[in-house]
């Protein structure tokens, strides 16, 4: 959380670089009366320092992709880890499910066997009770009874061959019931193994799952640090653009003094009407604050035609800042005049136009107070007193 803070605190503090100083940079005569080469150089510094955050940026971009990258890697890894898990758990709950119809089959196996011994208990009980009704019987009492050698034998061979018998039945059923014994005991151990080996996997698919969870949050995390950061350097790339399109014109503007002669004569008045406002130092109606004032204004119906105050290029046409819908024609020698808060054009940029041609109308769009014609005389750059050159 704590990096999605810092990125938002970068934003915020990209977008106040944006407000605050990026307007006044690509239009600064209007917030401030320097020249064309002050401005000029302003937005060398602030598009060189612009390039720096961009390159700081990208750097930033790049480590949050290889963080993302990370993350994704581990993300991978531990679903992998849990499908592992999960089918480890299946193949438990599998052989739970083969050993529970393996107790079955020996549960009933165990039923026979059961019954084979309470079988065999009730023949070696009649054989006890029969020998306990007829008493002991000993050889020699056999051999007086018996009617001949042969006949004695017989007997005797029988008498074992019944001795034998109930010894097996006897063994029979030791080994019966120890087998017994054996297989519940394997049956029960093995279900509780079962059962533990269950609960251990089913303990690590928990565990893997909350793994999981917290990666796919760092995940969500690191892609929203990569996507503000993306916008912030888009938004610096904006910026630099404009600065360099503004660095640009001026050039432009600057080399388009080195060519022409400076107007022979007086400039025309570009509008009917009075002065309200003188050149200088002045208490702007809007703001309430001291500033310097680089024209003069007149006073002028709206619509009023706006006409060219001598012959020469349509540097600009666009609206600018403060100064709204504005227009500023190149004289030759350095010489350039400026047409402010006009409600509507009547040129295009690089147009060459005559004096006494009319160039716009009279509006009161930007920073006004009503429908009036501000207008401005510069030689170099530099704001002059327009009364100084009007005829």
């Amino acid at each position: 959380m704590a990096k999605i803070y810092k990125v938002a605190k970068v934003a915020i503090t990209i977008a106040i670089i944006i407000i605050v100083n990026i307007v006044p940079v690509l239009y600064p005569r209007y917030a401030y009366p320097q020249s064309l080469e002050d401005e000029l150089e302003d937005i060398e510094q602030q598009r060189k320092e612009t390039q720096q955050k961009i390159e700081e940026i990208k750097k930033q971009e790049q480590q949050y992709i290889k963080q993302v990258e990370s993350v994704e890697n581990e993300l991978l890894s531990a679903l992998s880890e849990l499908e592992d898990l999960n089918n480890r758990l299946a193949e438990v709950k599998s052989e739970i499910d083969k050993t529970t119809i393996e107790l079955v089959l020996k549960e009933q196996e165990l039923k026979r066997i059961e019954e084979e011994l309470e079988e065999k208990v009730n023949i070696l009980n009649l054989r006890v009770a029969s020998i306990y009704k007829n008493g002991n019987v000993n050889i020699l009492e056999m051999l007086l009874k018996s009617k001949s050698f042969m006949d004695f034998v017989s007997q005797v061979k029988l008498m074992n061959l019944i001795a034998q018998q109930d010894a097996e039945i006897i063994q029979s059923i030791k080994d019966k019931r120890n087998a017994t014994l054996s297989v519940k005991k394997t049956m029960i151990d093995l279900r509780e193994k079962q059962n533990e080996q269950k609960e251990r996997v089913e303990k690590l698919v928990a565990q893997a799952e909350e793994k999981k969870a917290e990666i796919e949050g760092i995940y969500v995390e690191k892609k929203n640090l990569l996507s503000q950061t993306i916008a912030n350097k888009n938004a610096l790339i904006r910026m630099e653009k404009e600065l360099a399109a503004r660095e640009a014109e001026i050039k432009r503007i600057l080399e388009s003094y080195r060519y022409g002669s400076a107007p022979s004569g007086k400039l025309a008045w570009p509008v009917a009407g009075r002065i309200i406002s003188g050149f200088g130092y002045r208490i702007h109606p809007i703001f309430g604050t001291r500033r310097f004032h680089a024209g003069v204004d007149f006073a002028a119906p709206y619509g009023t035609p706006v006409k060219a105050a001598d012959g020469g290029q349509v540097i600009q046409t666009a609206y600018v800042g403060g100064y709204g819908y504005a227009i500023m024609i190149y004289h030759g020698g350095g010489y350039a005049t400026w047409y402010a808060h006009l409600s509507g054009f009547n040129v295009s940029t690089g147009q060459f136009v005559q004096r006494g041609q009319v160039i716009g109308f009279v509006g009161s769009t930007g920073w006004s107070t009503g429908p009036h014609l501000h207008f401005e005389v510069r030689i170099n750059g530099e704001p002059q007193n327009p009364l100084g050159y009007l005829q």
